[in-house]
């Protein structure tokens, strides 16, 4: 942890319901190793206290990460977003009033990076809340037709009628008929429902993206078993976490060294 003087810049996570995450530990962990006076905290906020504290947090840190559930309704607060926070309806990065989501940066970087550019066909997404905007969005973007399934139908019938309003093709369908999908041709299967995930998948993907990040979950230890490619929720959250700090300061760490720190600290289980 580095010296905290007068001069040191206030960033830090806000969401709800948070001891679990990762990236305190990695953002401090990379400001002490690129030489930044700055340090990085948890902001555990209950909706009564968000409403209260949100614009003086704002006000006196020079940056801020949004995770559930607070991806969307920290928009009102802000002044301005990026094409992809506009496109996505959902914020997870701001920096001087303006909200970025790089979760979807960071995946479509990664797709296009594990699939060599070759994505298409029918992509299923379990789950319908902030990430899986950004999910979605990012497989529409580089071809794929988005099947969203989610416990509460209506939330996915909104994601998919936002992907369509954007030209994209996409359909929802209650988590509990995902079977049904898993019937067609599926490229691509991401799950962003925190575990544990009450369905078994029949599905054999060419690629399995998994957003929680434990560092094996059922889903992707069933994917490596089959040969399948995966993307793992820690490989994300890094990536996501050197995209907001290019935005912040223009510098960040390489991605691997970060997961190396993680894994020789023992901070993923």
């Amino acid at each position: 942890m580095p010296e905290v003087s007068y001069n040191t810049k206030l960033l830090g996570v806000v969401g709800y319901n948070i001891p679990y995450t990762l990236s305190p530990a990695i953002h401090n962990y990379s400001f002490s190793r690129l030489g930044l006076d700055a340090v990085y905290l948890a902001f555990d906020l209950s909706e009564p206290k968000f409403i209260r504290a949100i614009e003086g947090l704002m006000e006196v840190s020079y940056a801020l990460n949004f995770t559930i559930p607070y991806k969307e309704k920290i928009i009102p607060f802000l002044e301005s977003l990026s094409e992809e926070a506009e496109m996505t309806g959902a914020v997870n990065t701001v920096f001087k009033g303006r909200g970025y989501n790089t979760d979807y940066t960071a995946l479509k970087s990664l797709l296009l990076e594990r699939m060599g550019g070759e994505v298409g066909g029918i992509c299923l997404v379990l789950g319908a809340g902030g990430s899986s905007r950004a999910v979605s969005f990012a497989l529409a973007s580089i071809g794929c037709e988005v099947f969203v399934a989610n416990r509460t139908f209506s939330r996915a019938q909104e994601l998919a009628s936002r992907l369509r309003s954007y030209g994209f093709r996409a359909s929802a369908f209650p988590l509990s008929e995902v079977q049904s999908v898993c019937g067609s041709e599926v490229s691509v299967v991401a799950n962003t429902i925190p575990e544990p995930i009450a369905i078994e998948l029949t599905c054999e993907p060419k690629l399995l993206v998994d957003l929680v990040y434990k560092e094996e979950t059922p889903l992707l230890s069933k994917a490596k078993r089959k040969g399948i490619k995966t993307i793992d929720g820690l490989e994300m959250l890094v990536k996501q976490a050197m995209e907001s700090e290019r935005i912040w300061f223009g510098v960040s760490l390489r991605e691997e060294e970060v997961l190396r720190y993680l894994h020789a600290r023992k901070l993923v289980r």
